[in-house]
């Protein structure tokens, strides 16, 4: 999901005011106190506000931290966390990133904030897994060993950190102490040093997967690379529960296998896919279209991965092109086979569609084509077959999204169970935040589809659909105005919007860029 999170209000000229309603964020330091506003037509001003408030605040508290004013990111960390009303999405997307500057403290507070619902529970699961050192420590060493986190990765101070942190008394204990000073001589070329380091933090705590990962590419670095390959292999035997983290697990695979290739075009695919999967994809289809120009013999493998990344940054017609060539040099290109699968199949050409999915089956032990197969059968509405197929993939359902929702296709009274399921494997995915909400509507229970719709809100603010479903709850609540007003916001997004509303829930979980990733 590539989108940025901007305030953009498109109202008809009889409804637009000029009216503003102001809230100011005072931020330490010589920095001016910054001023939020929010047009006083808007039908949903105080969400308006609150939602500036905290990436305002967060934005702020991130700068700090990446200049090395650690203890002022901490303190508007704290700030933010105070005063932030409840929200578990929030939370959990805010406490992922403060584990991973080191603040172990302040996650820990935002998980003490969440329900302990089937929402969160994974999550929590993968950030401790993930990130946490074996043991908490001390409020002053926390901030000590942040800072160290913060010249190492930021400041271009690996050396001078790592040599810091050996010869300081501060936490002495931790394993994360150990993991930050092998990341320092990591990122200053000295292997040796790094590896016996992180030998020494894994040693201590052989449960974090962020330390295994960086052994793997010491390794990897160090030309030592079956070393590095089967500690991969045990790395991705892990179960991580959330998308996010297992795309974290796949983004270090990627690299891992960019390090200890040898021929330059393998090189470029992995660094390409690597590059895909932080985001930059614009940077991915550049290293492999000059890889094309010396790769005749990884021809299918580039031209399979620029169809998977176009068609993942809805560009199918790119997609398409570059998947046939692919298939065309290897017909057993999975990533080629399964993109033309699914551009036939939202183009609706359903029979063509059938034929690749059924192909990429034989090419993977995984579900998805498998999922593909079920929901092309449905659209051909051979409704016997499809059934047939999601009833055996459903004995085993965790963890994957597409066959959730296509599902719900064939089992609609099931979206209660399914829903909150995905969501706790996908926090930041939109449509089905979007889906919880219809459903709650559907049952009168418009508290519970204003979280919903708050948590939607946050990823995208110029969805259409938030709108149309915050029209039906103003509705309800008899603000009738706001609700006009939110119709008319939504029909200058999607003049088309009836069309576009679906009770159920989409066909797919389409690739995103996690909103905490940006």
């Amino acid at each position: 999901m590539n989108k940025k999170l901007a305030i953009s209000f498109i109202m008809l000229s009889a409804l637009s005011l000029n009216t503003m309603s102001a809230f100011s964020i005072p931020l330490q330091g010589e920095q001016k106190p910054l001023v939020l506003r929010a047009e006083t037509n808007a039908a949903n001003t105080e969400m308006v506000i609150k939602d500036n408030f905290i990436k305002a605040k967060y934005a702020s508290a991130e700068n700090r931290f990446l200049q090395g004013n650690v203890k002022a990111a901490h303190d508007d960390f704290e700030d933010l966390i105070s005063k932030a009303t409840h929200d578990d999405y929030v939370f959990l997307a805010y406490g992922i990133k403060m584990a991973e500057f080191g603040f172990f403290d302040l996650t820990e507070e935002l998980i003490s904030k969440l329900d302990n619902n089937l929402y969160t529970k994974n999550y929590v699961k993968d950030i401790r897994n993930f990130y946490y050192p074996s043991g908490m420590v001390s409020a002053k060493d926390t901030l000590y060993l942040a800072d160290a986190y913060a010249g190492i990765v930021y400041n271009n101070l690996a050396m001078e950190t790592a040599s810091e942190l050996i010869n300081n008394v501060h936490a002495e204990e931790s394993d994360y102490k150990n993991y930050l000073i092998a990341l320092g001589y990591y990122k200053s070329n000295n292997l040796a040093q790094a590896l016996k380091y992180i030998n020494r933090a894994i040693t201590e705590n052989d449960v974090n997967i962020n330390y295994k990962i960086l052994k793997a590419k010491i390794l990897a670095d160090s030309d030592k690379s079956k070393q590095a390959l089967k500690l991969l292999d045990k790395i991705k035997k892990t179960e991580m529960y959330t998308i996010d983290f297992q795309n974290k697990v796949k983004s270090a695979e990627e690299y891992i296998l960019y390090k200890v290739a040898k021929d330059e075009p393998l090189k470029d695919y992995h660094l390409s896919y690597y590059y895909h999967l932080q985001g930059k994809s614009y940077l991915a289809t550049k290293v492999l279209q000059s890889a094309i120009l010396q790769a005749k013999s990884y021809a299918s493998q580039i031209f399979g991965l620029l169809g998977k990344i176009y068609y993942e940054n809805d560009e199918p017609f790119k997609a398409q092109e570059f998947a046939q060539r692919a298939y065309k040099e290897d017909s057993k290109n999975y990533l080629a086979t399964m993109t033309l699968a699914d551009t036939y199949y939202d183009e609706r050409k359903f029979e063509e569609a059938l034929k690749y999915y059924k192909s990429a089956k034989k090419l993977t032990k995984d579900v998805t084509p498998s999922v593909g197969i079920a929901k092309t059968y449905l659209a051909l509405e051979q409704e016997k077959k499809s059934k047939k197929i999601y009833n055996k993939l459903l004995k085993n359902p965790n963890k994957n999204g597409d066959l959730l929702i296509g599902a719900l296709k064939i089992y609609p009274q099931r979206a209660y169970d399914y829903l909150p399921l995905i969501a706790s494997i996908d926090i930041t995915n939109n449509d089905i935040w979007l889906g919880l909400a219809s459903f709650a509507i559907k049952d009168e229970n418009y508290s519970m589809a204003e979280t919903y719709l708050n948590n939607s809100y946050y990823i995208d603010e110029n969805n259409f659909k938030y709108y149309y479903y915050l029209s039906q709850v103003l509705r309800a609540k008899g603000e009738i105005d706001k609700s006009n007003i939110s119709l008319i916001k939504c029909s200058s997004l999607n003049s088309n919007y009836e069309a576009g509303i679906n009770y159920n829930a989409p066909d797919k979980i389409h690739p995103r860029q996690s909103v905490y990733e940006k």
